[in-house]
């Protein structure tokens, strides 16, 4: 089956999830990935029987340690401005490629070009979490009313989260075949710039403990396989392998960013680990590194299930491929997921475009 698989640029979850989807996928399907052009590279490389096809994506703008709205509009208009030509040309790039059916992960002009000429959707992110929860603060219904927006024009959707997801953290193969155990070291995996923020902290407690990524020299998937713990922004993708992996995990959102909040206070709940935002990490990342044997404690309960079906927190990576591959079957031969859907303006686009 021809199959396309659109990305978010925004972050490295997308992407992580993306891949390891593609690994299970590529010896029965052929794969199409509709991506950002910084991940082009990546993707060739790992994928080189796959196709490529560039997309324009959705990111936030930061003020220091704070998501900043009017930088984060500002920055997005155009993209959205241009919207309907950007998914009249991806509905001929889907048409001339033969594809068949879109797995999407939080990317929103693929799926709305695909609904424009009938092809069935499925909608596999984490972000979409945002929907599930109770409306608690301003940036929450922001967030809301970005999912609804990225998620749009799906004929079938499945969250994936370690809290109340229909699947749970999906790894790829790199990190489910790193042999897990349980080292001194710790992992930190921040971006350079937020490197000397960490700095005093990592000191006080003994910099020669924690192993700094991103680093091309090292391998990541072993050193956290091998870890006693994770450092790392607040991104879903970050804290479900850790913990899928048996590490607990200390976090730091961006203000702000509700998404990376939620994933904040649920992994805390959860007792699989702590998080603080920059301000606080002098005080809190010790207080995390004391308690350790206490997370460790929850996560092996957590693991093993005997916390009922709210918290997922193995690898569920198998279990992701087996509903994507129902929706494809399913895709075979459900007429209303073969339903042309399109707003005026892109029926109109695409009536424009030369063929």
């Amino acid at each position: 089956m021809n199959v396309a698989i659109s990305i978010n640029g925004e972050g490295r979850g997308h992407i992580s999830r993306a891949k390891a989807l593609a690994e299970g996928l590529q010896a029965r399907h052929r794969i199409v990935f509709f991506a950002p052009r910084h991940f082009e590279a990546e993707l060739r490389r790992e994928f080189p029987s796959a196709e490529y096809v560039g997309i324009p994506y959705l990111g936030f703008a930061q003020r220091g340690f704070s998501l900043d709205y009017g930088k984060t509009v500002a920055r997005n208009a155009t993209v959205v401005l241009s919207a309907i030509a950007t998914q009249a040309s991806l509905a001929r790039e889907l048409a001339r490629r033969e594809i068949e059916a879109v797995i999407s992960d939080f990317e929103p002009f693929v799926p709305r070009a695909a609904k424009a000429t009938g092809i069935p959707v499925l909608q596999l992110n984490h972000p979409g979490i945002v929907l599930r929860a109770g409306v608690s603060n301003p940036a929450h219904l922001l967030s809301r009313a970005v999912a609804l927006y990225m998620m749009g024009m799906s004929d079938k959707t499945v969250i994936c989260s370690f809290f109340g997801g229909d699947v749970g953290p999906i790894l790829r193969r790199e990190l489910r075949e790193a042999p897990v155990t349980r080292g001194d070291h710790v992992v930190v995996y921040v971006k350079e710039r937020y490197r000397e923020i960490l700095k005093p902290a990592l000191e006080a407690m003994g910099a020669d403990r924690f192993r700094l990524f991103p680093d091309a020299s090292a391998n990541y998937a072993r050193s956290l396989a091998s870890a006693a713990a994770l450092v790392a922004p607040a991104g879903h993708q970050s804290i479900s392998e850790a913990i899928a992996l048996g590490k607990p995990a200390f976090v730091i959102p961006v203000k702000g960013q509700y998404e990376q909040e939620l994933n904040a206070r649920m992994l805390r709940e959860s007792g699989c680990g702590d998080w603080s935002y920059f301000d606080d990490v002098a005080e809190r990342l010790p207080a995390f590194m004391e308690a350790l044997p206490r997370h460790e404690r929850a996560l092996a309960g957590m693991r093993s299930g005997s916390h009922g079906g709210f918290w997922r927190c193995s690898d569920e990576t198998d279990e992701a491929l087996g509903i994507v591959e129902r929706f494809l079957t399913e895709a075979n031969r459900r007429l209303d997921w073969r339903r042309v859907r399109a707003s005026i303006p892109l029926q109109v686009a695409l009536g424009s475009m030369p063929a």
